[in-house]
């Protein structure tokens, strides 16, 4: 059975996070599971785990994920890694590098959202 078609059946995808969950629970992980917006609780937990080190490191494919943490702080030691495939490789961004524009900083996830970069929450005619 393909990935695909496995993880398209609701039963067979909850089953894997709980076996996942529990697997990683075993192993000394502390697991939280979104029922919603993953990318807030990712954000959020990690700022708590922040608050404890010196440098933040966030990566994932999600440009939405930057957008939560630039709206969410603007420390210099707060960074997004979104891994690339390919050629063009991975790319490093700094959330405090928008404070050269702190318009921007206030209103990123309007201007995220207007774009139309986040299709859930995106304008539609």
């Amino acid at each position: 059975m393909s990935q695909e078609k496995f993880l398209s059946n609701d039963k067979n995808k909850q089953r894997l996070i709980n076996m996942l969950c529990v697997k990683f629970q075993k192993e000394g992980f502390v697991v939280k599971q979104a029922q919603k917006n993953a990318g807030y609780l990712i954000i959020k937990s990690s700022l708590e785990i922040e608050k404890s080190s010196q440098c933040l490191v966030v990566v994932g494919e999600d440009i939405v994920l930057m957008v939560i943490m630039t709206s969410s702080t603007n420390s210099e030691h707060n960074f997004f890694l979104k891994p690339r495939r390919g050629e063009t490789g991975d790319a490093l961004y700094c959330t405090a590098s928008l404070n050269i524009a702190p318009h921007i900083t206030d209103n990123i996830s309007f201007l995220h959202a207007f774009s139309g970069c986040d299709t859930t929450s995106a304008f539609f005619r």
